[in-house]
């Protein structure tokens, strides 16, 4: 298969190829990589998005057209860099000296990286072990850490400063007991915060998800992340966390809103409950005929008691109609059958049902001002205001950029709706609009920006994005933290402050046991606090171990090369004396070139730094195949010139799309 014209875009002017070699010259950054991703599609038999004209045995095809005819499913190994050519030098039958030093040279560079290629595999090999150590690490700490315990602390902070105002104490701490104590471990409590706080890596999120889902688009083909979607996620995975610990201020200062408004039901229904035990209400016509009826009744069965004989039997039936008339007469509210009869309901009322009455409407009132101070401090906290109100902006910013509003069809088990639908979200590659070039070195700046270490010894553009992925886990593990820790610090102060202008206090009072829970709750917050540090440090330790793995991986695989080309290089050198390296030069570059069902595929040809006279290795290619050569060797000109139109042209392009 041979390429004659290729179209990379439907108005941009086609290339025409030279059947044996092409000099694509002048190409930017994208647009090498353009036609190395296009040459590598052909190869695997997928439809380019570039249209063109093949030639298969003689016929001129539509690229598409042959493609779906024939499919090509070679092995796409299309790139070949210049300088790993292999030089060809004819030894002179006549020399009586065969120079075996080249030989001697050649395998002792195959050994040296035979030996450091083993190497690299054990210990690519024990950071594996050290890899599955680390990860067993993370999952024990993630397992300590109980995402209950600073909302515990907060219940408990909470009930000591209602317990507080109901006892009309200014101020929940004081009259406590060992005050000094108390102090000190307060002090000791908030050294140790400080001293977490300070440790925890910090960088913008938004910002590196955004660079990092850019680069990996403009390194690959196909369907990636959203660039927009990512950093919006992370900004609102941000939003979210600091929310908690604002939500989390509000719930000690008074009990959250969910709480305060579950405390306002009760008091409402006990109330109403209450308001019906104290005032009698309206009789039907039908309850006071029977209980006309059970009133006569028992009035008969008490005449009849007093003339009987037996008058144990008598009395039996009147003590069973007196028990019915009664069980119908209590639940009206009326003593008597006369106070019935007279209607003084008020009068029946007992006056332990009036004093639960006003008892509950002085709870209901309460609750009523409860909700309404905590209303007002939700109103009042400017800091929590801004960030509900950047957490609405990203929701229709969300909804704008997903077409639709996740929460609306969201399943059942989705706690995040919205940021499960932003990291789903994809784009064509192609559609991002940034080179190769420019978005690593946007993703190196944003990840040197972030804090993130292990980056400047990488060469892999795959490995960077990796290294990017892997330091937005770090950050949000120690987001996650400083949130809990600022609202654990905060707390702590607050209760220093007040404790420090007390003085002794007093011994014992009625808060005893509401701060015993407190100081409960700080216990298990204490060990949840240490076991999310873990966390970070065991994130951490993954991070530098990944870009330990990649740096490896990565001259693992430079030295894999390097040892293709030794290993050919050595046989060449062990023919040099036959006269046979042209012959052994040629047969080896021919197994290199990718053939599918149409034929060889034509070949990538990277110049780089190499000088251009080393290309006259390209004629050791067999002549059916067709180079495409890109780069900016030094004389590639007059290369070009000297090899002759019937060998060689050039297309001079800047960008192709």
């Amino acid at each position: 298969m041979r390429f004659v014209e290729l179209r990379p875009s439907p108005d941009g002017v086609p290339l025409r190829l030279h059947p044996r070699i092409t000099w694509l010259k002048g190409l930017d950054p994208a647009a090498r990589v353009s036609v190395v991703g296009m040459a590598h599609q052909v190869a695997l038999g997928e439809q380019p998005e570039w249209g063109g004209t093949v030639e298969v045995g003689g016929e001129e095809l539509d690229l598409a057209d042959a493609l779906e005819r024939f499919g090509e499913t070679a092995d796409a190994a299309l790139i070949i860099d210049a300088a790993s050519l292999p030089e060809v030098v004819v030894a002179d039958p006549d020399a009586e000296h065969h120079d075996i030093g080249s030989l001697e040279s050649a395998r002792s560079r195959l050994r040296d990286l035979d030996e450091r290629i083993a190497g690299l595999a054990e210990e690519l090999e024990a950071s594996g072990s050290v890899r599955s150590a680390m990860n067993a690490e993370l999952t024990s700490a993630l397992a300590q850490v109980d995402a209950a315990a600073f909302d515990a602390l907060d219940r408990a902070d909470g009930a000591l400063g209602r317990a507080a105002r109901l006892a009309d104490r200014p101020d929940p701490w004081t009259g406590m007991g060992d005050v000094a104590a108390r102090i000190e471990d307060l002090r000791n409590h908030i050294a140790e915060v400080d001293r977490l706080l300070d440790g925890l890596p910090s960088g913008d999120r938004p910002a590196l998800a955004a660079a990092t889902a850019t680069a990996r688009a403009a390194i690959v083909t196909g369907a990636v992340p959203n660039p927009e979607a990512m950093a919006l996620a992370q900004a609102w995975s941000s939003l979210h966390q600091r929310l908690r610990g604002l939500e989390s201020r509000v719930e000690a200062g008074g009990g959250g809103t969910e709480e305060v408004a579950a405390r306002l039901d009760a008091a409402r229904v006990a109330a109403r409950k209450a308001e019906d035990a104290a005032v009698p209400r309206k009789i039907s016509q039908q309850e006071s005929d029977r209980l006309g009826q059970l009133h006569e009744a028992m009035i008969q069965a008490e005449q009849k008691a007093g003339r009987a004989v037996r008058r144990g039997a008598g009395k039996a039936a009147f003590e069973a109609a007196s028990a019915a008339f009664h069980e119908a007469l209590d639940p009206l509210g009326y003593p008597t059958w006369a106070a019935y009869r007279m209607g003084n309901g008020m009068a029946a009322v007992p006056p332990e049902a009036l004093e639960e009455y006003e008892r509950a409407q002085v709870a209901l009132e309460a609750a009523e001002l409860e909700l309404a101070m905590v209303m007002a401090r939700i109103e009042r906290d400017t800091e929590l205001q801004d960030v509900l109100a950047a957490i609405d902006r990203a929701q229709e910013h969300a909804i704008e950029l997903l077409g639709r509003d996740p929460n609306l069809d969201a399943a059942d088990d989705d706690d995040d709706p919205i940021m499960t639908a932003l990291q789903a979200l994809t784009v064509d590659a192609s559609t991002v609009g940034v080179s190769r070039e420019a978005g690593l070195a946007h993703l190196r700046d944003a990840l040197e920006a972030a804090g993130a270490a292990g980056h400047e010894s990488l060469t892999s553009d795959a490995a960077i994005v990796a290294l990017g992925d892997s330091w937005i886990q770090v950050l949000t593990a120690a987001d996650d933290l400083a949130v809990r820790l600022l609202r654990d610090r905060e707390r702590a102060n607050e209760e220093l402050e007040a404790l420090e202008e007390l003085g002794d206090g007093s011994r014992v009072d009625r808060l005893d046991e509401e701060r015993a829970a407190v100081r409960e709750a700080e216990q298990a917050v204490a060990h949840t606090r240490q076991a999310l540090a873990k966390v970070v440090d065991a994130r951490l330790k993954l991070h530098v171990l990944a870009a330990t793995e990649l740096n490896l991986a990565e001259e693992h695989d430079d030295r894999l090369v390097q040892r293709e080309s030794a290993q050919l290089l050595v046989q060449l050198a062990e023919r040099r004396n036959d006269g046979r390296a042209g012959a052994d030069a040629a047969a080896a570059l021919a197994d290199r070139v990718p053939r599918g069902v149409a034929g060889p595929i034509p070949v990538v040809v990277v110049v780089g730094e190499a000088d251009a006279s080393t290309l006259d290795r390209l004629a050791l290619f067999p002549d059916d195949v067709q180079i495409l050569v890109i780069g900016e060797g030094q004389g590639m000109d007059a290369w070009i010139a000297d090899a002759g139109a019937d060998r060689a042209d050039t297309i001079e392009a800047g960008t192709l799309v």
